[in-house]
């Protein structure tokens, strides 16, 4: 079987994977057990700033994503460093420019692509760790801006497949020198 490098770049002279490629940061916000989350609303600010994937949803798709929830986070712009991603959501998103990062890691997820049947998907997903000054408030592309507690969470009640962050999300690494950068979870691969 012929492996191809994750070395992405012009489509006439590298590899560019067939089931997407996506990165993405997401502020994690504690209180005691209890997460920050937020229910989208129907907002051109989803489309054309922090979830760019939507635009290809079909529009029962759309309107589900609509009504579950997920962690403060965005897509990263081409060029765009994880903490600009990071800036995005904490001051354009939840509109809190005082906050401060207490730990950070970077997860990579390899799994079946949901779009492209027989590819496989790769996410790289950057997760900050959030002190905040100011509790988080309503914004107008948010229905909903709750703590919610981490262990009724289910997978299910998430959009853009964020529930299977959940595992990784509830486990707090408390020690801010370990960066917690695990490898990436590759399935088994044929002889």
């Amino acid at each position: 079987m012929a492996h191809s490098f994750a070395f992405l770049g012009p489509t006439d002279q590298h590899y560019v994977m067939k089931g997407g490629f996506c990165i993405s940061s997401f502020a994690i916000i504690r209180e005691g057990s209890k997460l920050l989350l937020v229910k989208p609303l129907d907002h051109p600010r989803w489309l054309g700033e922090w979830a760019p994937n939507w635009r290809i949803y079909d529009p029962v798709s759309l309107s589900e994503e609509y009504r579950r929830w997920r962690f403060p986070s965005t897509y990263h712009f081409e060029g765009e460093a994880p903490e600009e991603a990071l800036g995005r959501v904490m001051v354009e998103q939840l509109g809190l420019p005082q906050y401060a990062v207490t730990n950070h890691r970077l997860k990579s997820y390899f799994s079946p692509s949901r779009r492209f049947p027989g590819e496989m998907h790769w996410d790289y997903c950057f997760f900050f760790e959030i002190s905040l000054k100011d509790p988080p408030v309503g914004r107008p592309w948010f229905s909903a801006v709750e703590f919610r507690e981490g262990s009724s969470l289910r997978p299910l009640e998430f959009g853009s497949a964020q529930g299977a962050l959940l595992e990784d999300l509830l486990k707090v690494d408390t020690d801010p020198r370990s960066p917690a950068t695990p490898a990436p979870s590759v399935p088994p691969q044929k002889a």
